[in-house]
């Protein structure tokens, strides 16, 4: 998602995202208030060569003294390395001042001190020890070469730190961090209820747009999960529902019990076909072709209201004698 993207975002959600950026902007508000600004010391302190002494001769006496004949600038670089040590740092905020102190040497032999602190006295104090230990620097170093009274190079303070500057770096920067921070929590706070309302509405979306249940789908369905064909289970209730209305009526078996198969009627003969033919029997066999042509034993009818007679087979298991005549 780009800046623009983000923007237009930003500018749909406001809903959300204005109350964020009012809370960020009253928080960085806050931290402008309650962070104290630093203050600023400068002081400045000069290296002084030695006096020229003349002879009684007119001529000028030599200086001996090897810092001299090295120059300022080695002499400058030999001070700032002694007053910036880690243990000097270390003694000056045991004794309540500050260790942040920047110390240069410019080309002409000059000391420029700049000490911060969280008050103008501590910025003060913490030039002005600063300039005593540069001092004391220049003259223990020239003392460990032995070098003559006449012959020190000397220092000069030409301002103590006094003057004081307010700088407002440490609080830009808290301002900065704190509105950064809090823009990035309402982009992300933006982002995640943007995401979950959309979540939410293609949720009902789906809903809505769901066909409902058809009729009969929560009924028994067989174990496997396959469903019969919509034709089969009908004529399958059909037959229940059949049989279920015969066992009520009539006094044959349990209810629930399926009827008896009733062999389909046969169907009558046309008027001009041949009549006097026995009916076929059904065998669990091979099917027969049915017989076409009429019996040449059997005369012909001769009009269509003519009775017809039908053969009777008989059957060694029936009785003879008359006693039960089948119809």
């Amino acid at each position: 998602m780009d800046l623009w993207d983000m923007t237009k975002l930003l500018f749909r959600r406001w809903r959300i995202s204005l109350p964020l950026l009012i809370i960020a902007l009253v928080l960085v508000g806050v931290a402008s208030q309650t962070v104290p600004p630093d203050y600023s010391a400068k002081a400045h302190i000069q290296l002084i060569p030695p006096p020229v002494v003349t002879g009684p001769d007119g001529r000028q006496k030599p200086i001996k003294n090897p810092w001299f004949d090295l120059g300022y600038a080695a002499l400058g670089n030999a001070a700032m390395i002694d007053v910036t040590r880690q243990s000097v740092l270390k003694q000056m905020v045991a004794d309540g001042l500050s260790d942040n102190v920047t110390v240069t040497v410019d080309r002409v032999p000059l000391f420029e001190i700049e000490a911060v602190g969280s008050s103008p006295e501590q910025a003060t104090a913490t030039a002005q020890r600063m300039l005593t230990l540069i001092k004391e620097a220049v003259a223990e170093r020239q003392a460990s070469l032995q070098v003559a009274e006449s012959d020190l190079i000397t220092t000069l303070a030409l301002d103590d730190g006094t003057e004081v500057e307010v700088q407002n770096s440490k609080l830009m920067r808290v301002m900065v961090v704190a509105l950064g921070a809090g823009l990035l929590l309402t982009a992300g706070v933006t982002i995640a209820a943007d995401a979950l309302l959309r979540r939410r509405a293609r949720r009902r979306a789906g809903a809505a747009t769901e066909p409902p249940p058809a009729a009969g789908e929560g009924a028994v369905r067989p174990a496997g999960g396959n469903s019969a064909p919509t034709g089969s289970s009908a004529s399958f209730d059909g037959q229940l529902s059949q049989a279920g209305s015969a066992a009520r009526v009539g006094s044959g078996p349990a209810v629930g019990a399926v009827a008896p198969r009733v062999p389909p009627q046969q169907p009558q003969a046309a008027a001009g076909d041949r009549v006097g033919q026995p009916p076929r029997r059904e065998h669990p066999g091979a099917e027969r072709p049915l017989r076409t042509d009429a019996d040449p034993r059997r005369p012909a009818p001769t009009s269509a209201d003519a009775t017809v007679v039908l053969p009777v087979s008989h059957s060694n298991t029936w009785p003879r004698g008359g006693r039960t005549e089948r119809p």
